[in-house]
């Protein structure tokens, strides 16, 4: 499916990008019970590490512990340490989307662990991301720390027909799941909330930090992505390595797999919505 995609990327070294690309929607096949879909990955290119080095050897060991601990998570995070002394000591986690399986989850850390060694070849320093799940790893700590770059966008091709009444409505409902979510204590920091935006079009919203994050930081991480979000459009992302928030017209995610406050009445007729016929998101090549 060829669609129009959008990023924008603010690099740590105080150098901002902004590439425009036509993407090819691209699904990551894993197995036969799954399929992920890759959105990003990113190598900051400040380091290296030599092959069979001991860092080589602590990422690999700190790799294989995540993708075990995921086989398990029941709040799809973990974060782990391997090796003694630094530079050579390896940092690392990985946060599946709220509402995804146990089983997902590990799909998407397994497949993600292999293809980022690959993407990102001889880098102390990575993260990838796909739909369902974020890995992560580099060779200082970085546990517990809001990290807002790089920022990402995507945003869906299609246009809203009322962006007005559409914006007031999208600005209401993250703003309440921006601090539901900051304010988690069920071991996520997730929350998500559709409303009835007309009788006949809903609107789907979600938002995640890590959990290693305080409330404020996540709530400070959340507010950042929101005011990345595309205008006047359908639907759209913004993430970054602490947490993303994401609206569509349609449902993007698994509402039994986290808890969610029923549909609020909608602002401009209170009939419930049909469910719409799923729109193109952009997606990465």
């Amino acid at each position: 499916m060829n669609s129009s995609f959008t990023i924008s990327l603010s690099l740590s070294l105080s150098l901002s990008l902004s590439l425009s690309f036509s993407f090819f929607f691209f699904v990551q096949n894993f197995s036969t019970t799954a399929a992920l879909t890759y959105l990003n990955h990113f190598c900051p290119h400040t380091s290296l590490f030599t092959p069979n080095s001991t860092y080589e050897s602590n990422l690999n060991t700190l790799l294989f512990s995540l993708s075990s601990a995921a086989t398990n998570s029941t709040n799809g995070f973990a974060n782990a340490t391997t090796g003694q002394n630094p530079p050579d000591r390896a940092y690392g986690l990985f946060l599946c989307r709220g509402d995804v399986s146990t089983s997902a989850c590990s799909d998407c850390v397994a497949n993600g662990k292999r293809v980022i060694l690959r993407r990102c070849q001889n880098q102390r320093a990575a993260v990838i991301w796909y739909d369902e799940c974020m890995l992560r790893y580099d060779n200082r700590s970085f546990f517990s720390a809001m990290d807002l770059k790089p920022t990402l966008s995507m945003q869906n091709i299609a246009n809203i027909t009322d962006p007005t009444q559409f914006a007031q409505v999208l600005a209401k409902t993250v703003d309440k799941i921006a601090t539901r979510a900051s304010n988690g204590r069920s071991g996520k920091k997730v929350a998500v909330e559709e409303v009835n935006f007309t009788s006949l079009q809903k609107l789907y919203t979600l938002a995640q930090c890590t959990p290693d994050l305080t409330v404020l930081d996540c709530n400070s991480c959340l507010r950042a992505m929101i005011s990345n979000l595309p205008k006047g459009r359908q639907g759209g992302r913004s993430f970054t390595l602490s947490c993303s928030v994401r609206f569509e017209v349609y449902p993007f995610y698994n509402a039994s797999g986290v808890a969610a406050p029923a549909p609020s009445p909608s602002p401009l007729s209170p009939a419930p919505a049909p469910a719409p016929t799923p729109a193109p998101e952009t997606r990465p090549k």
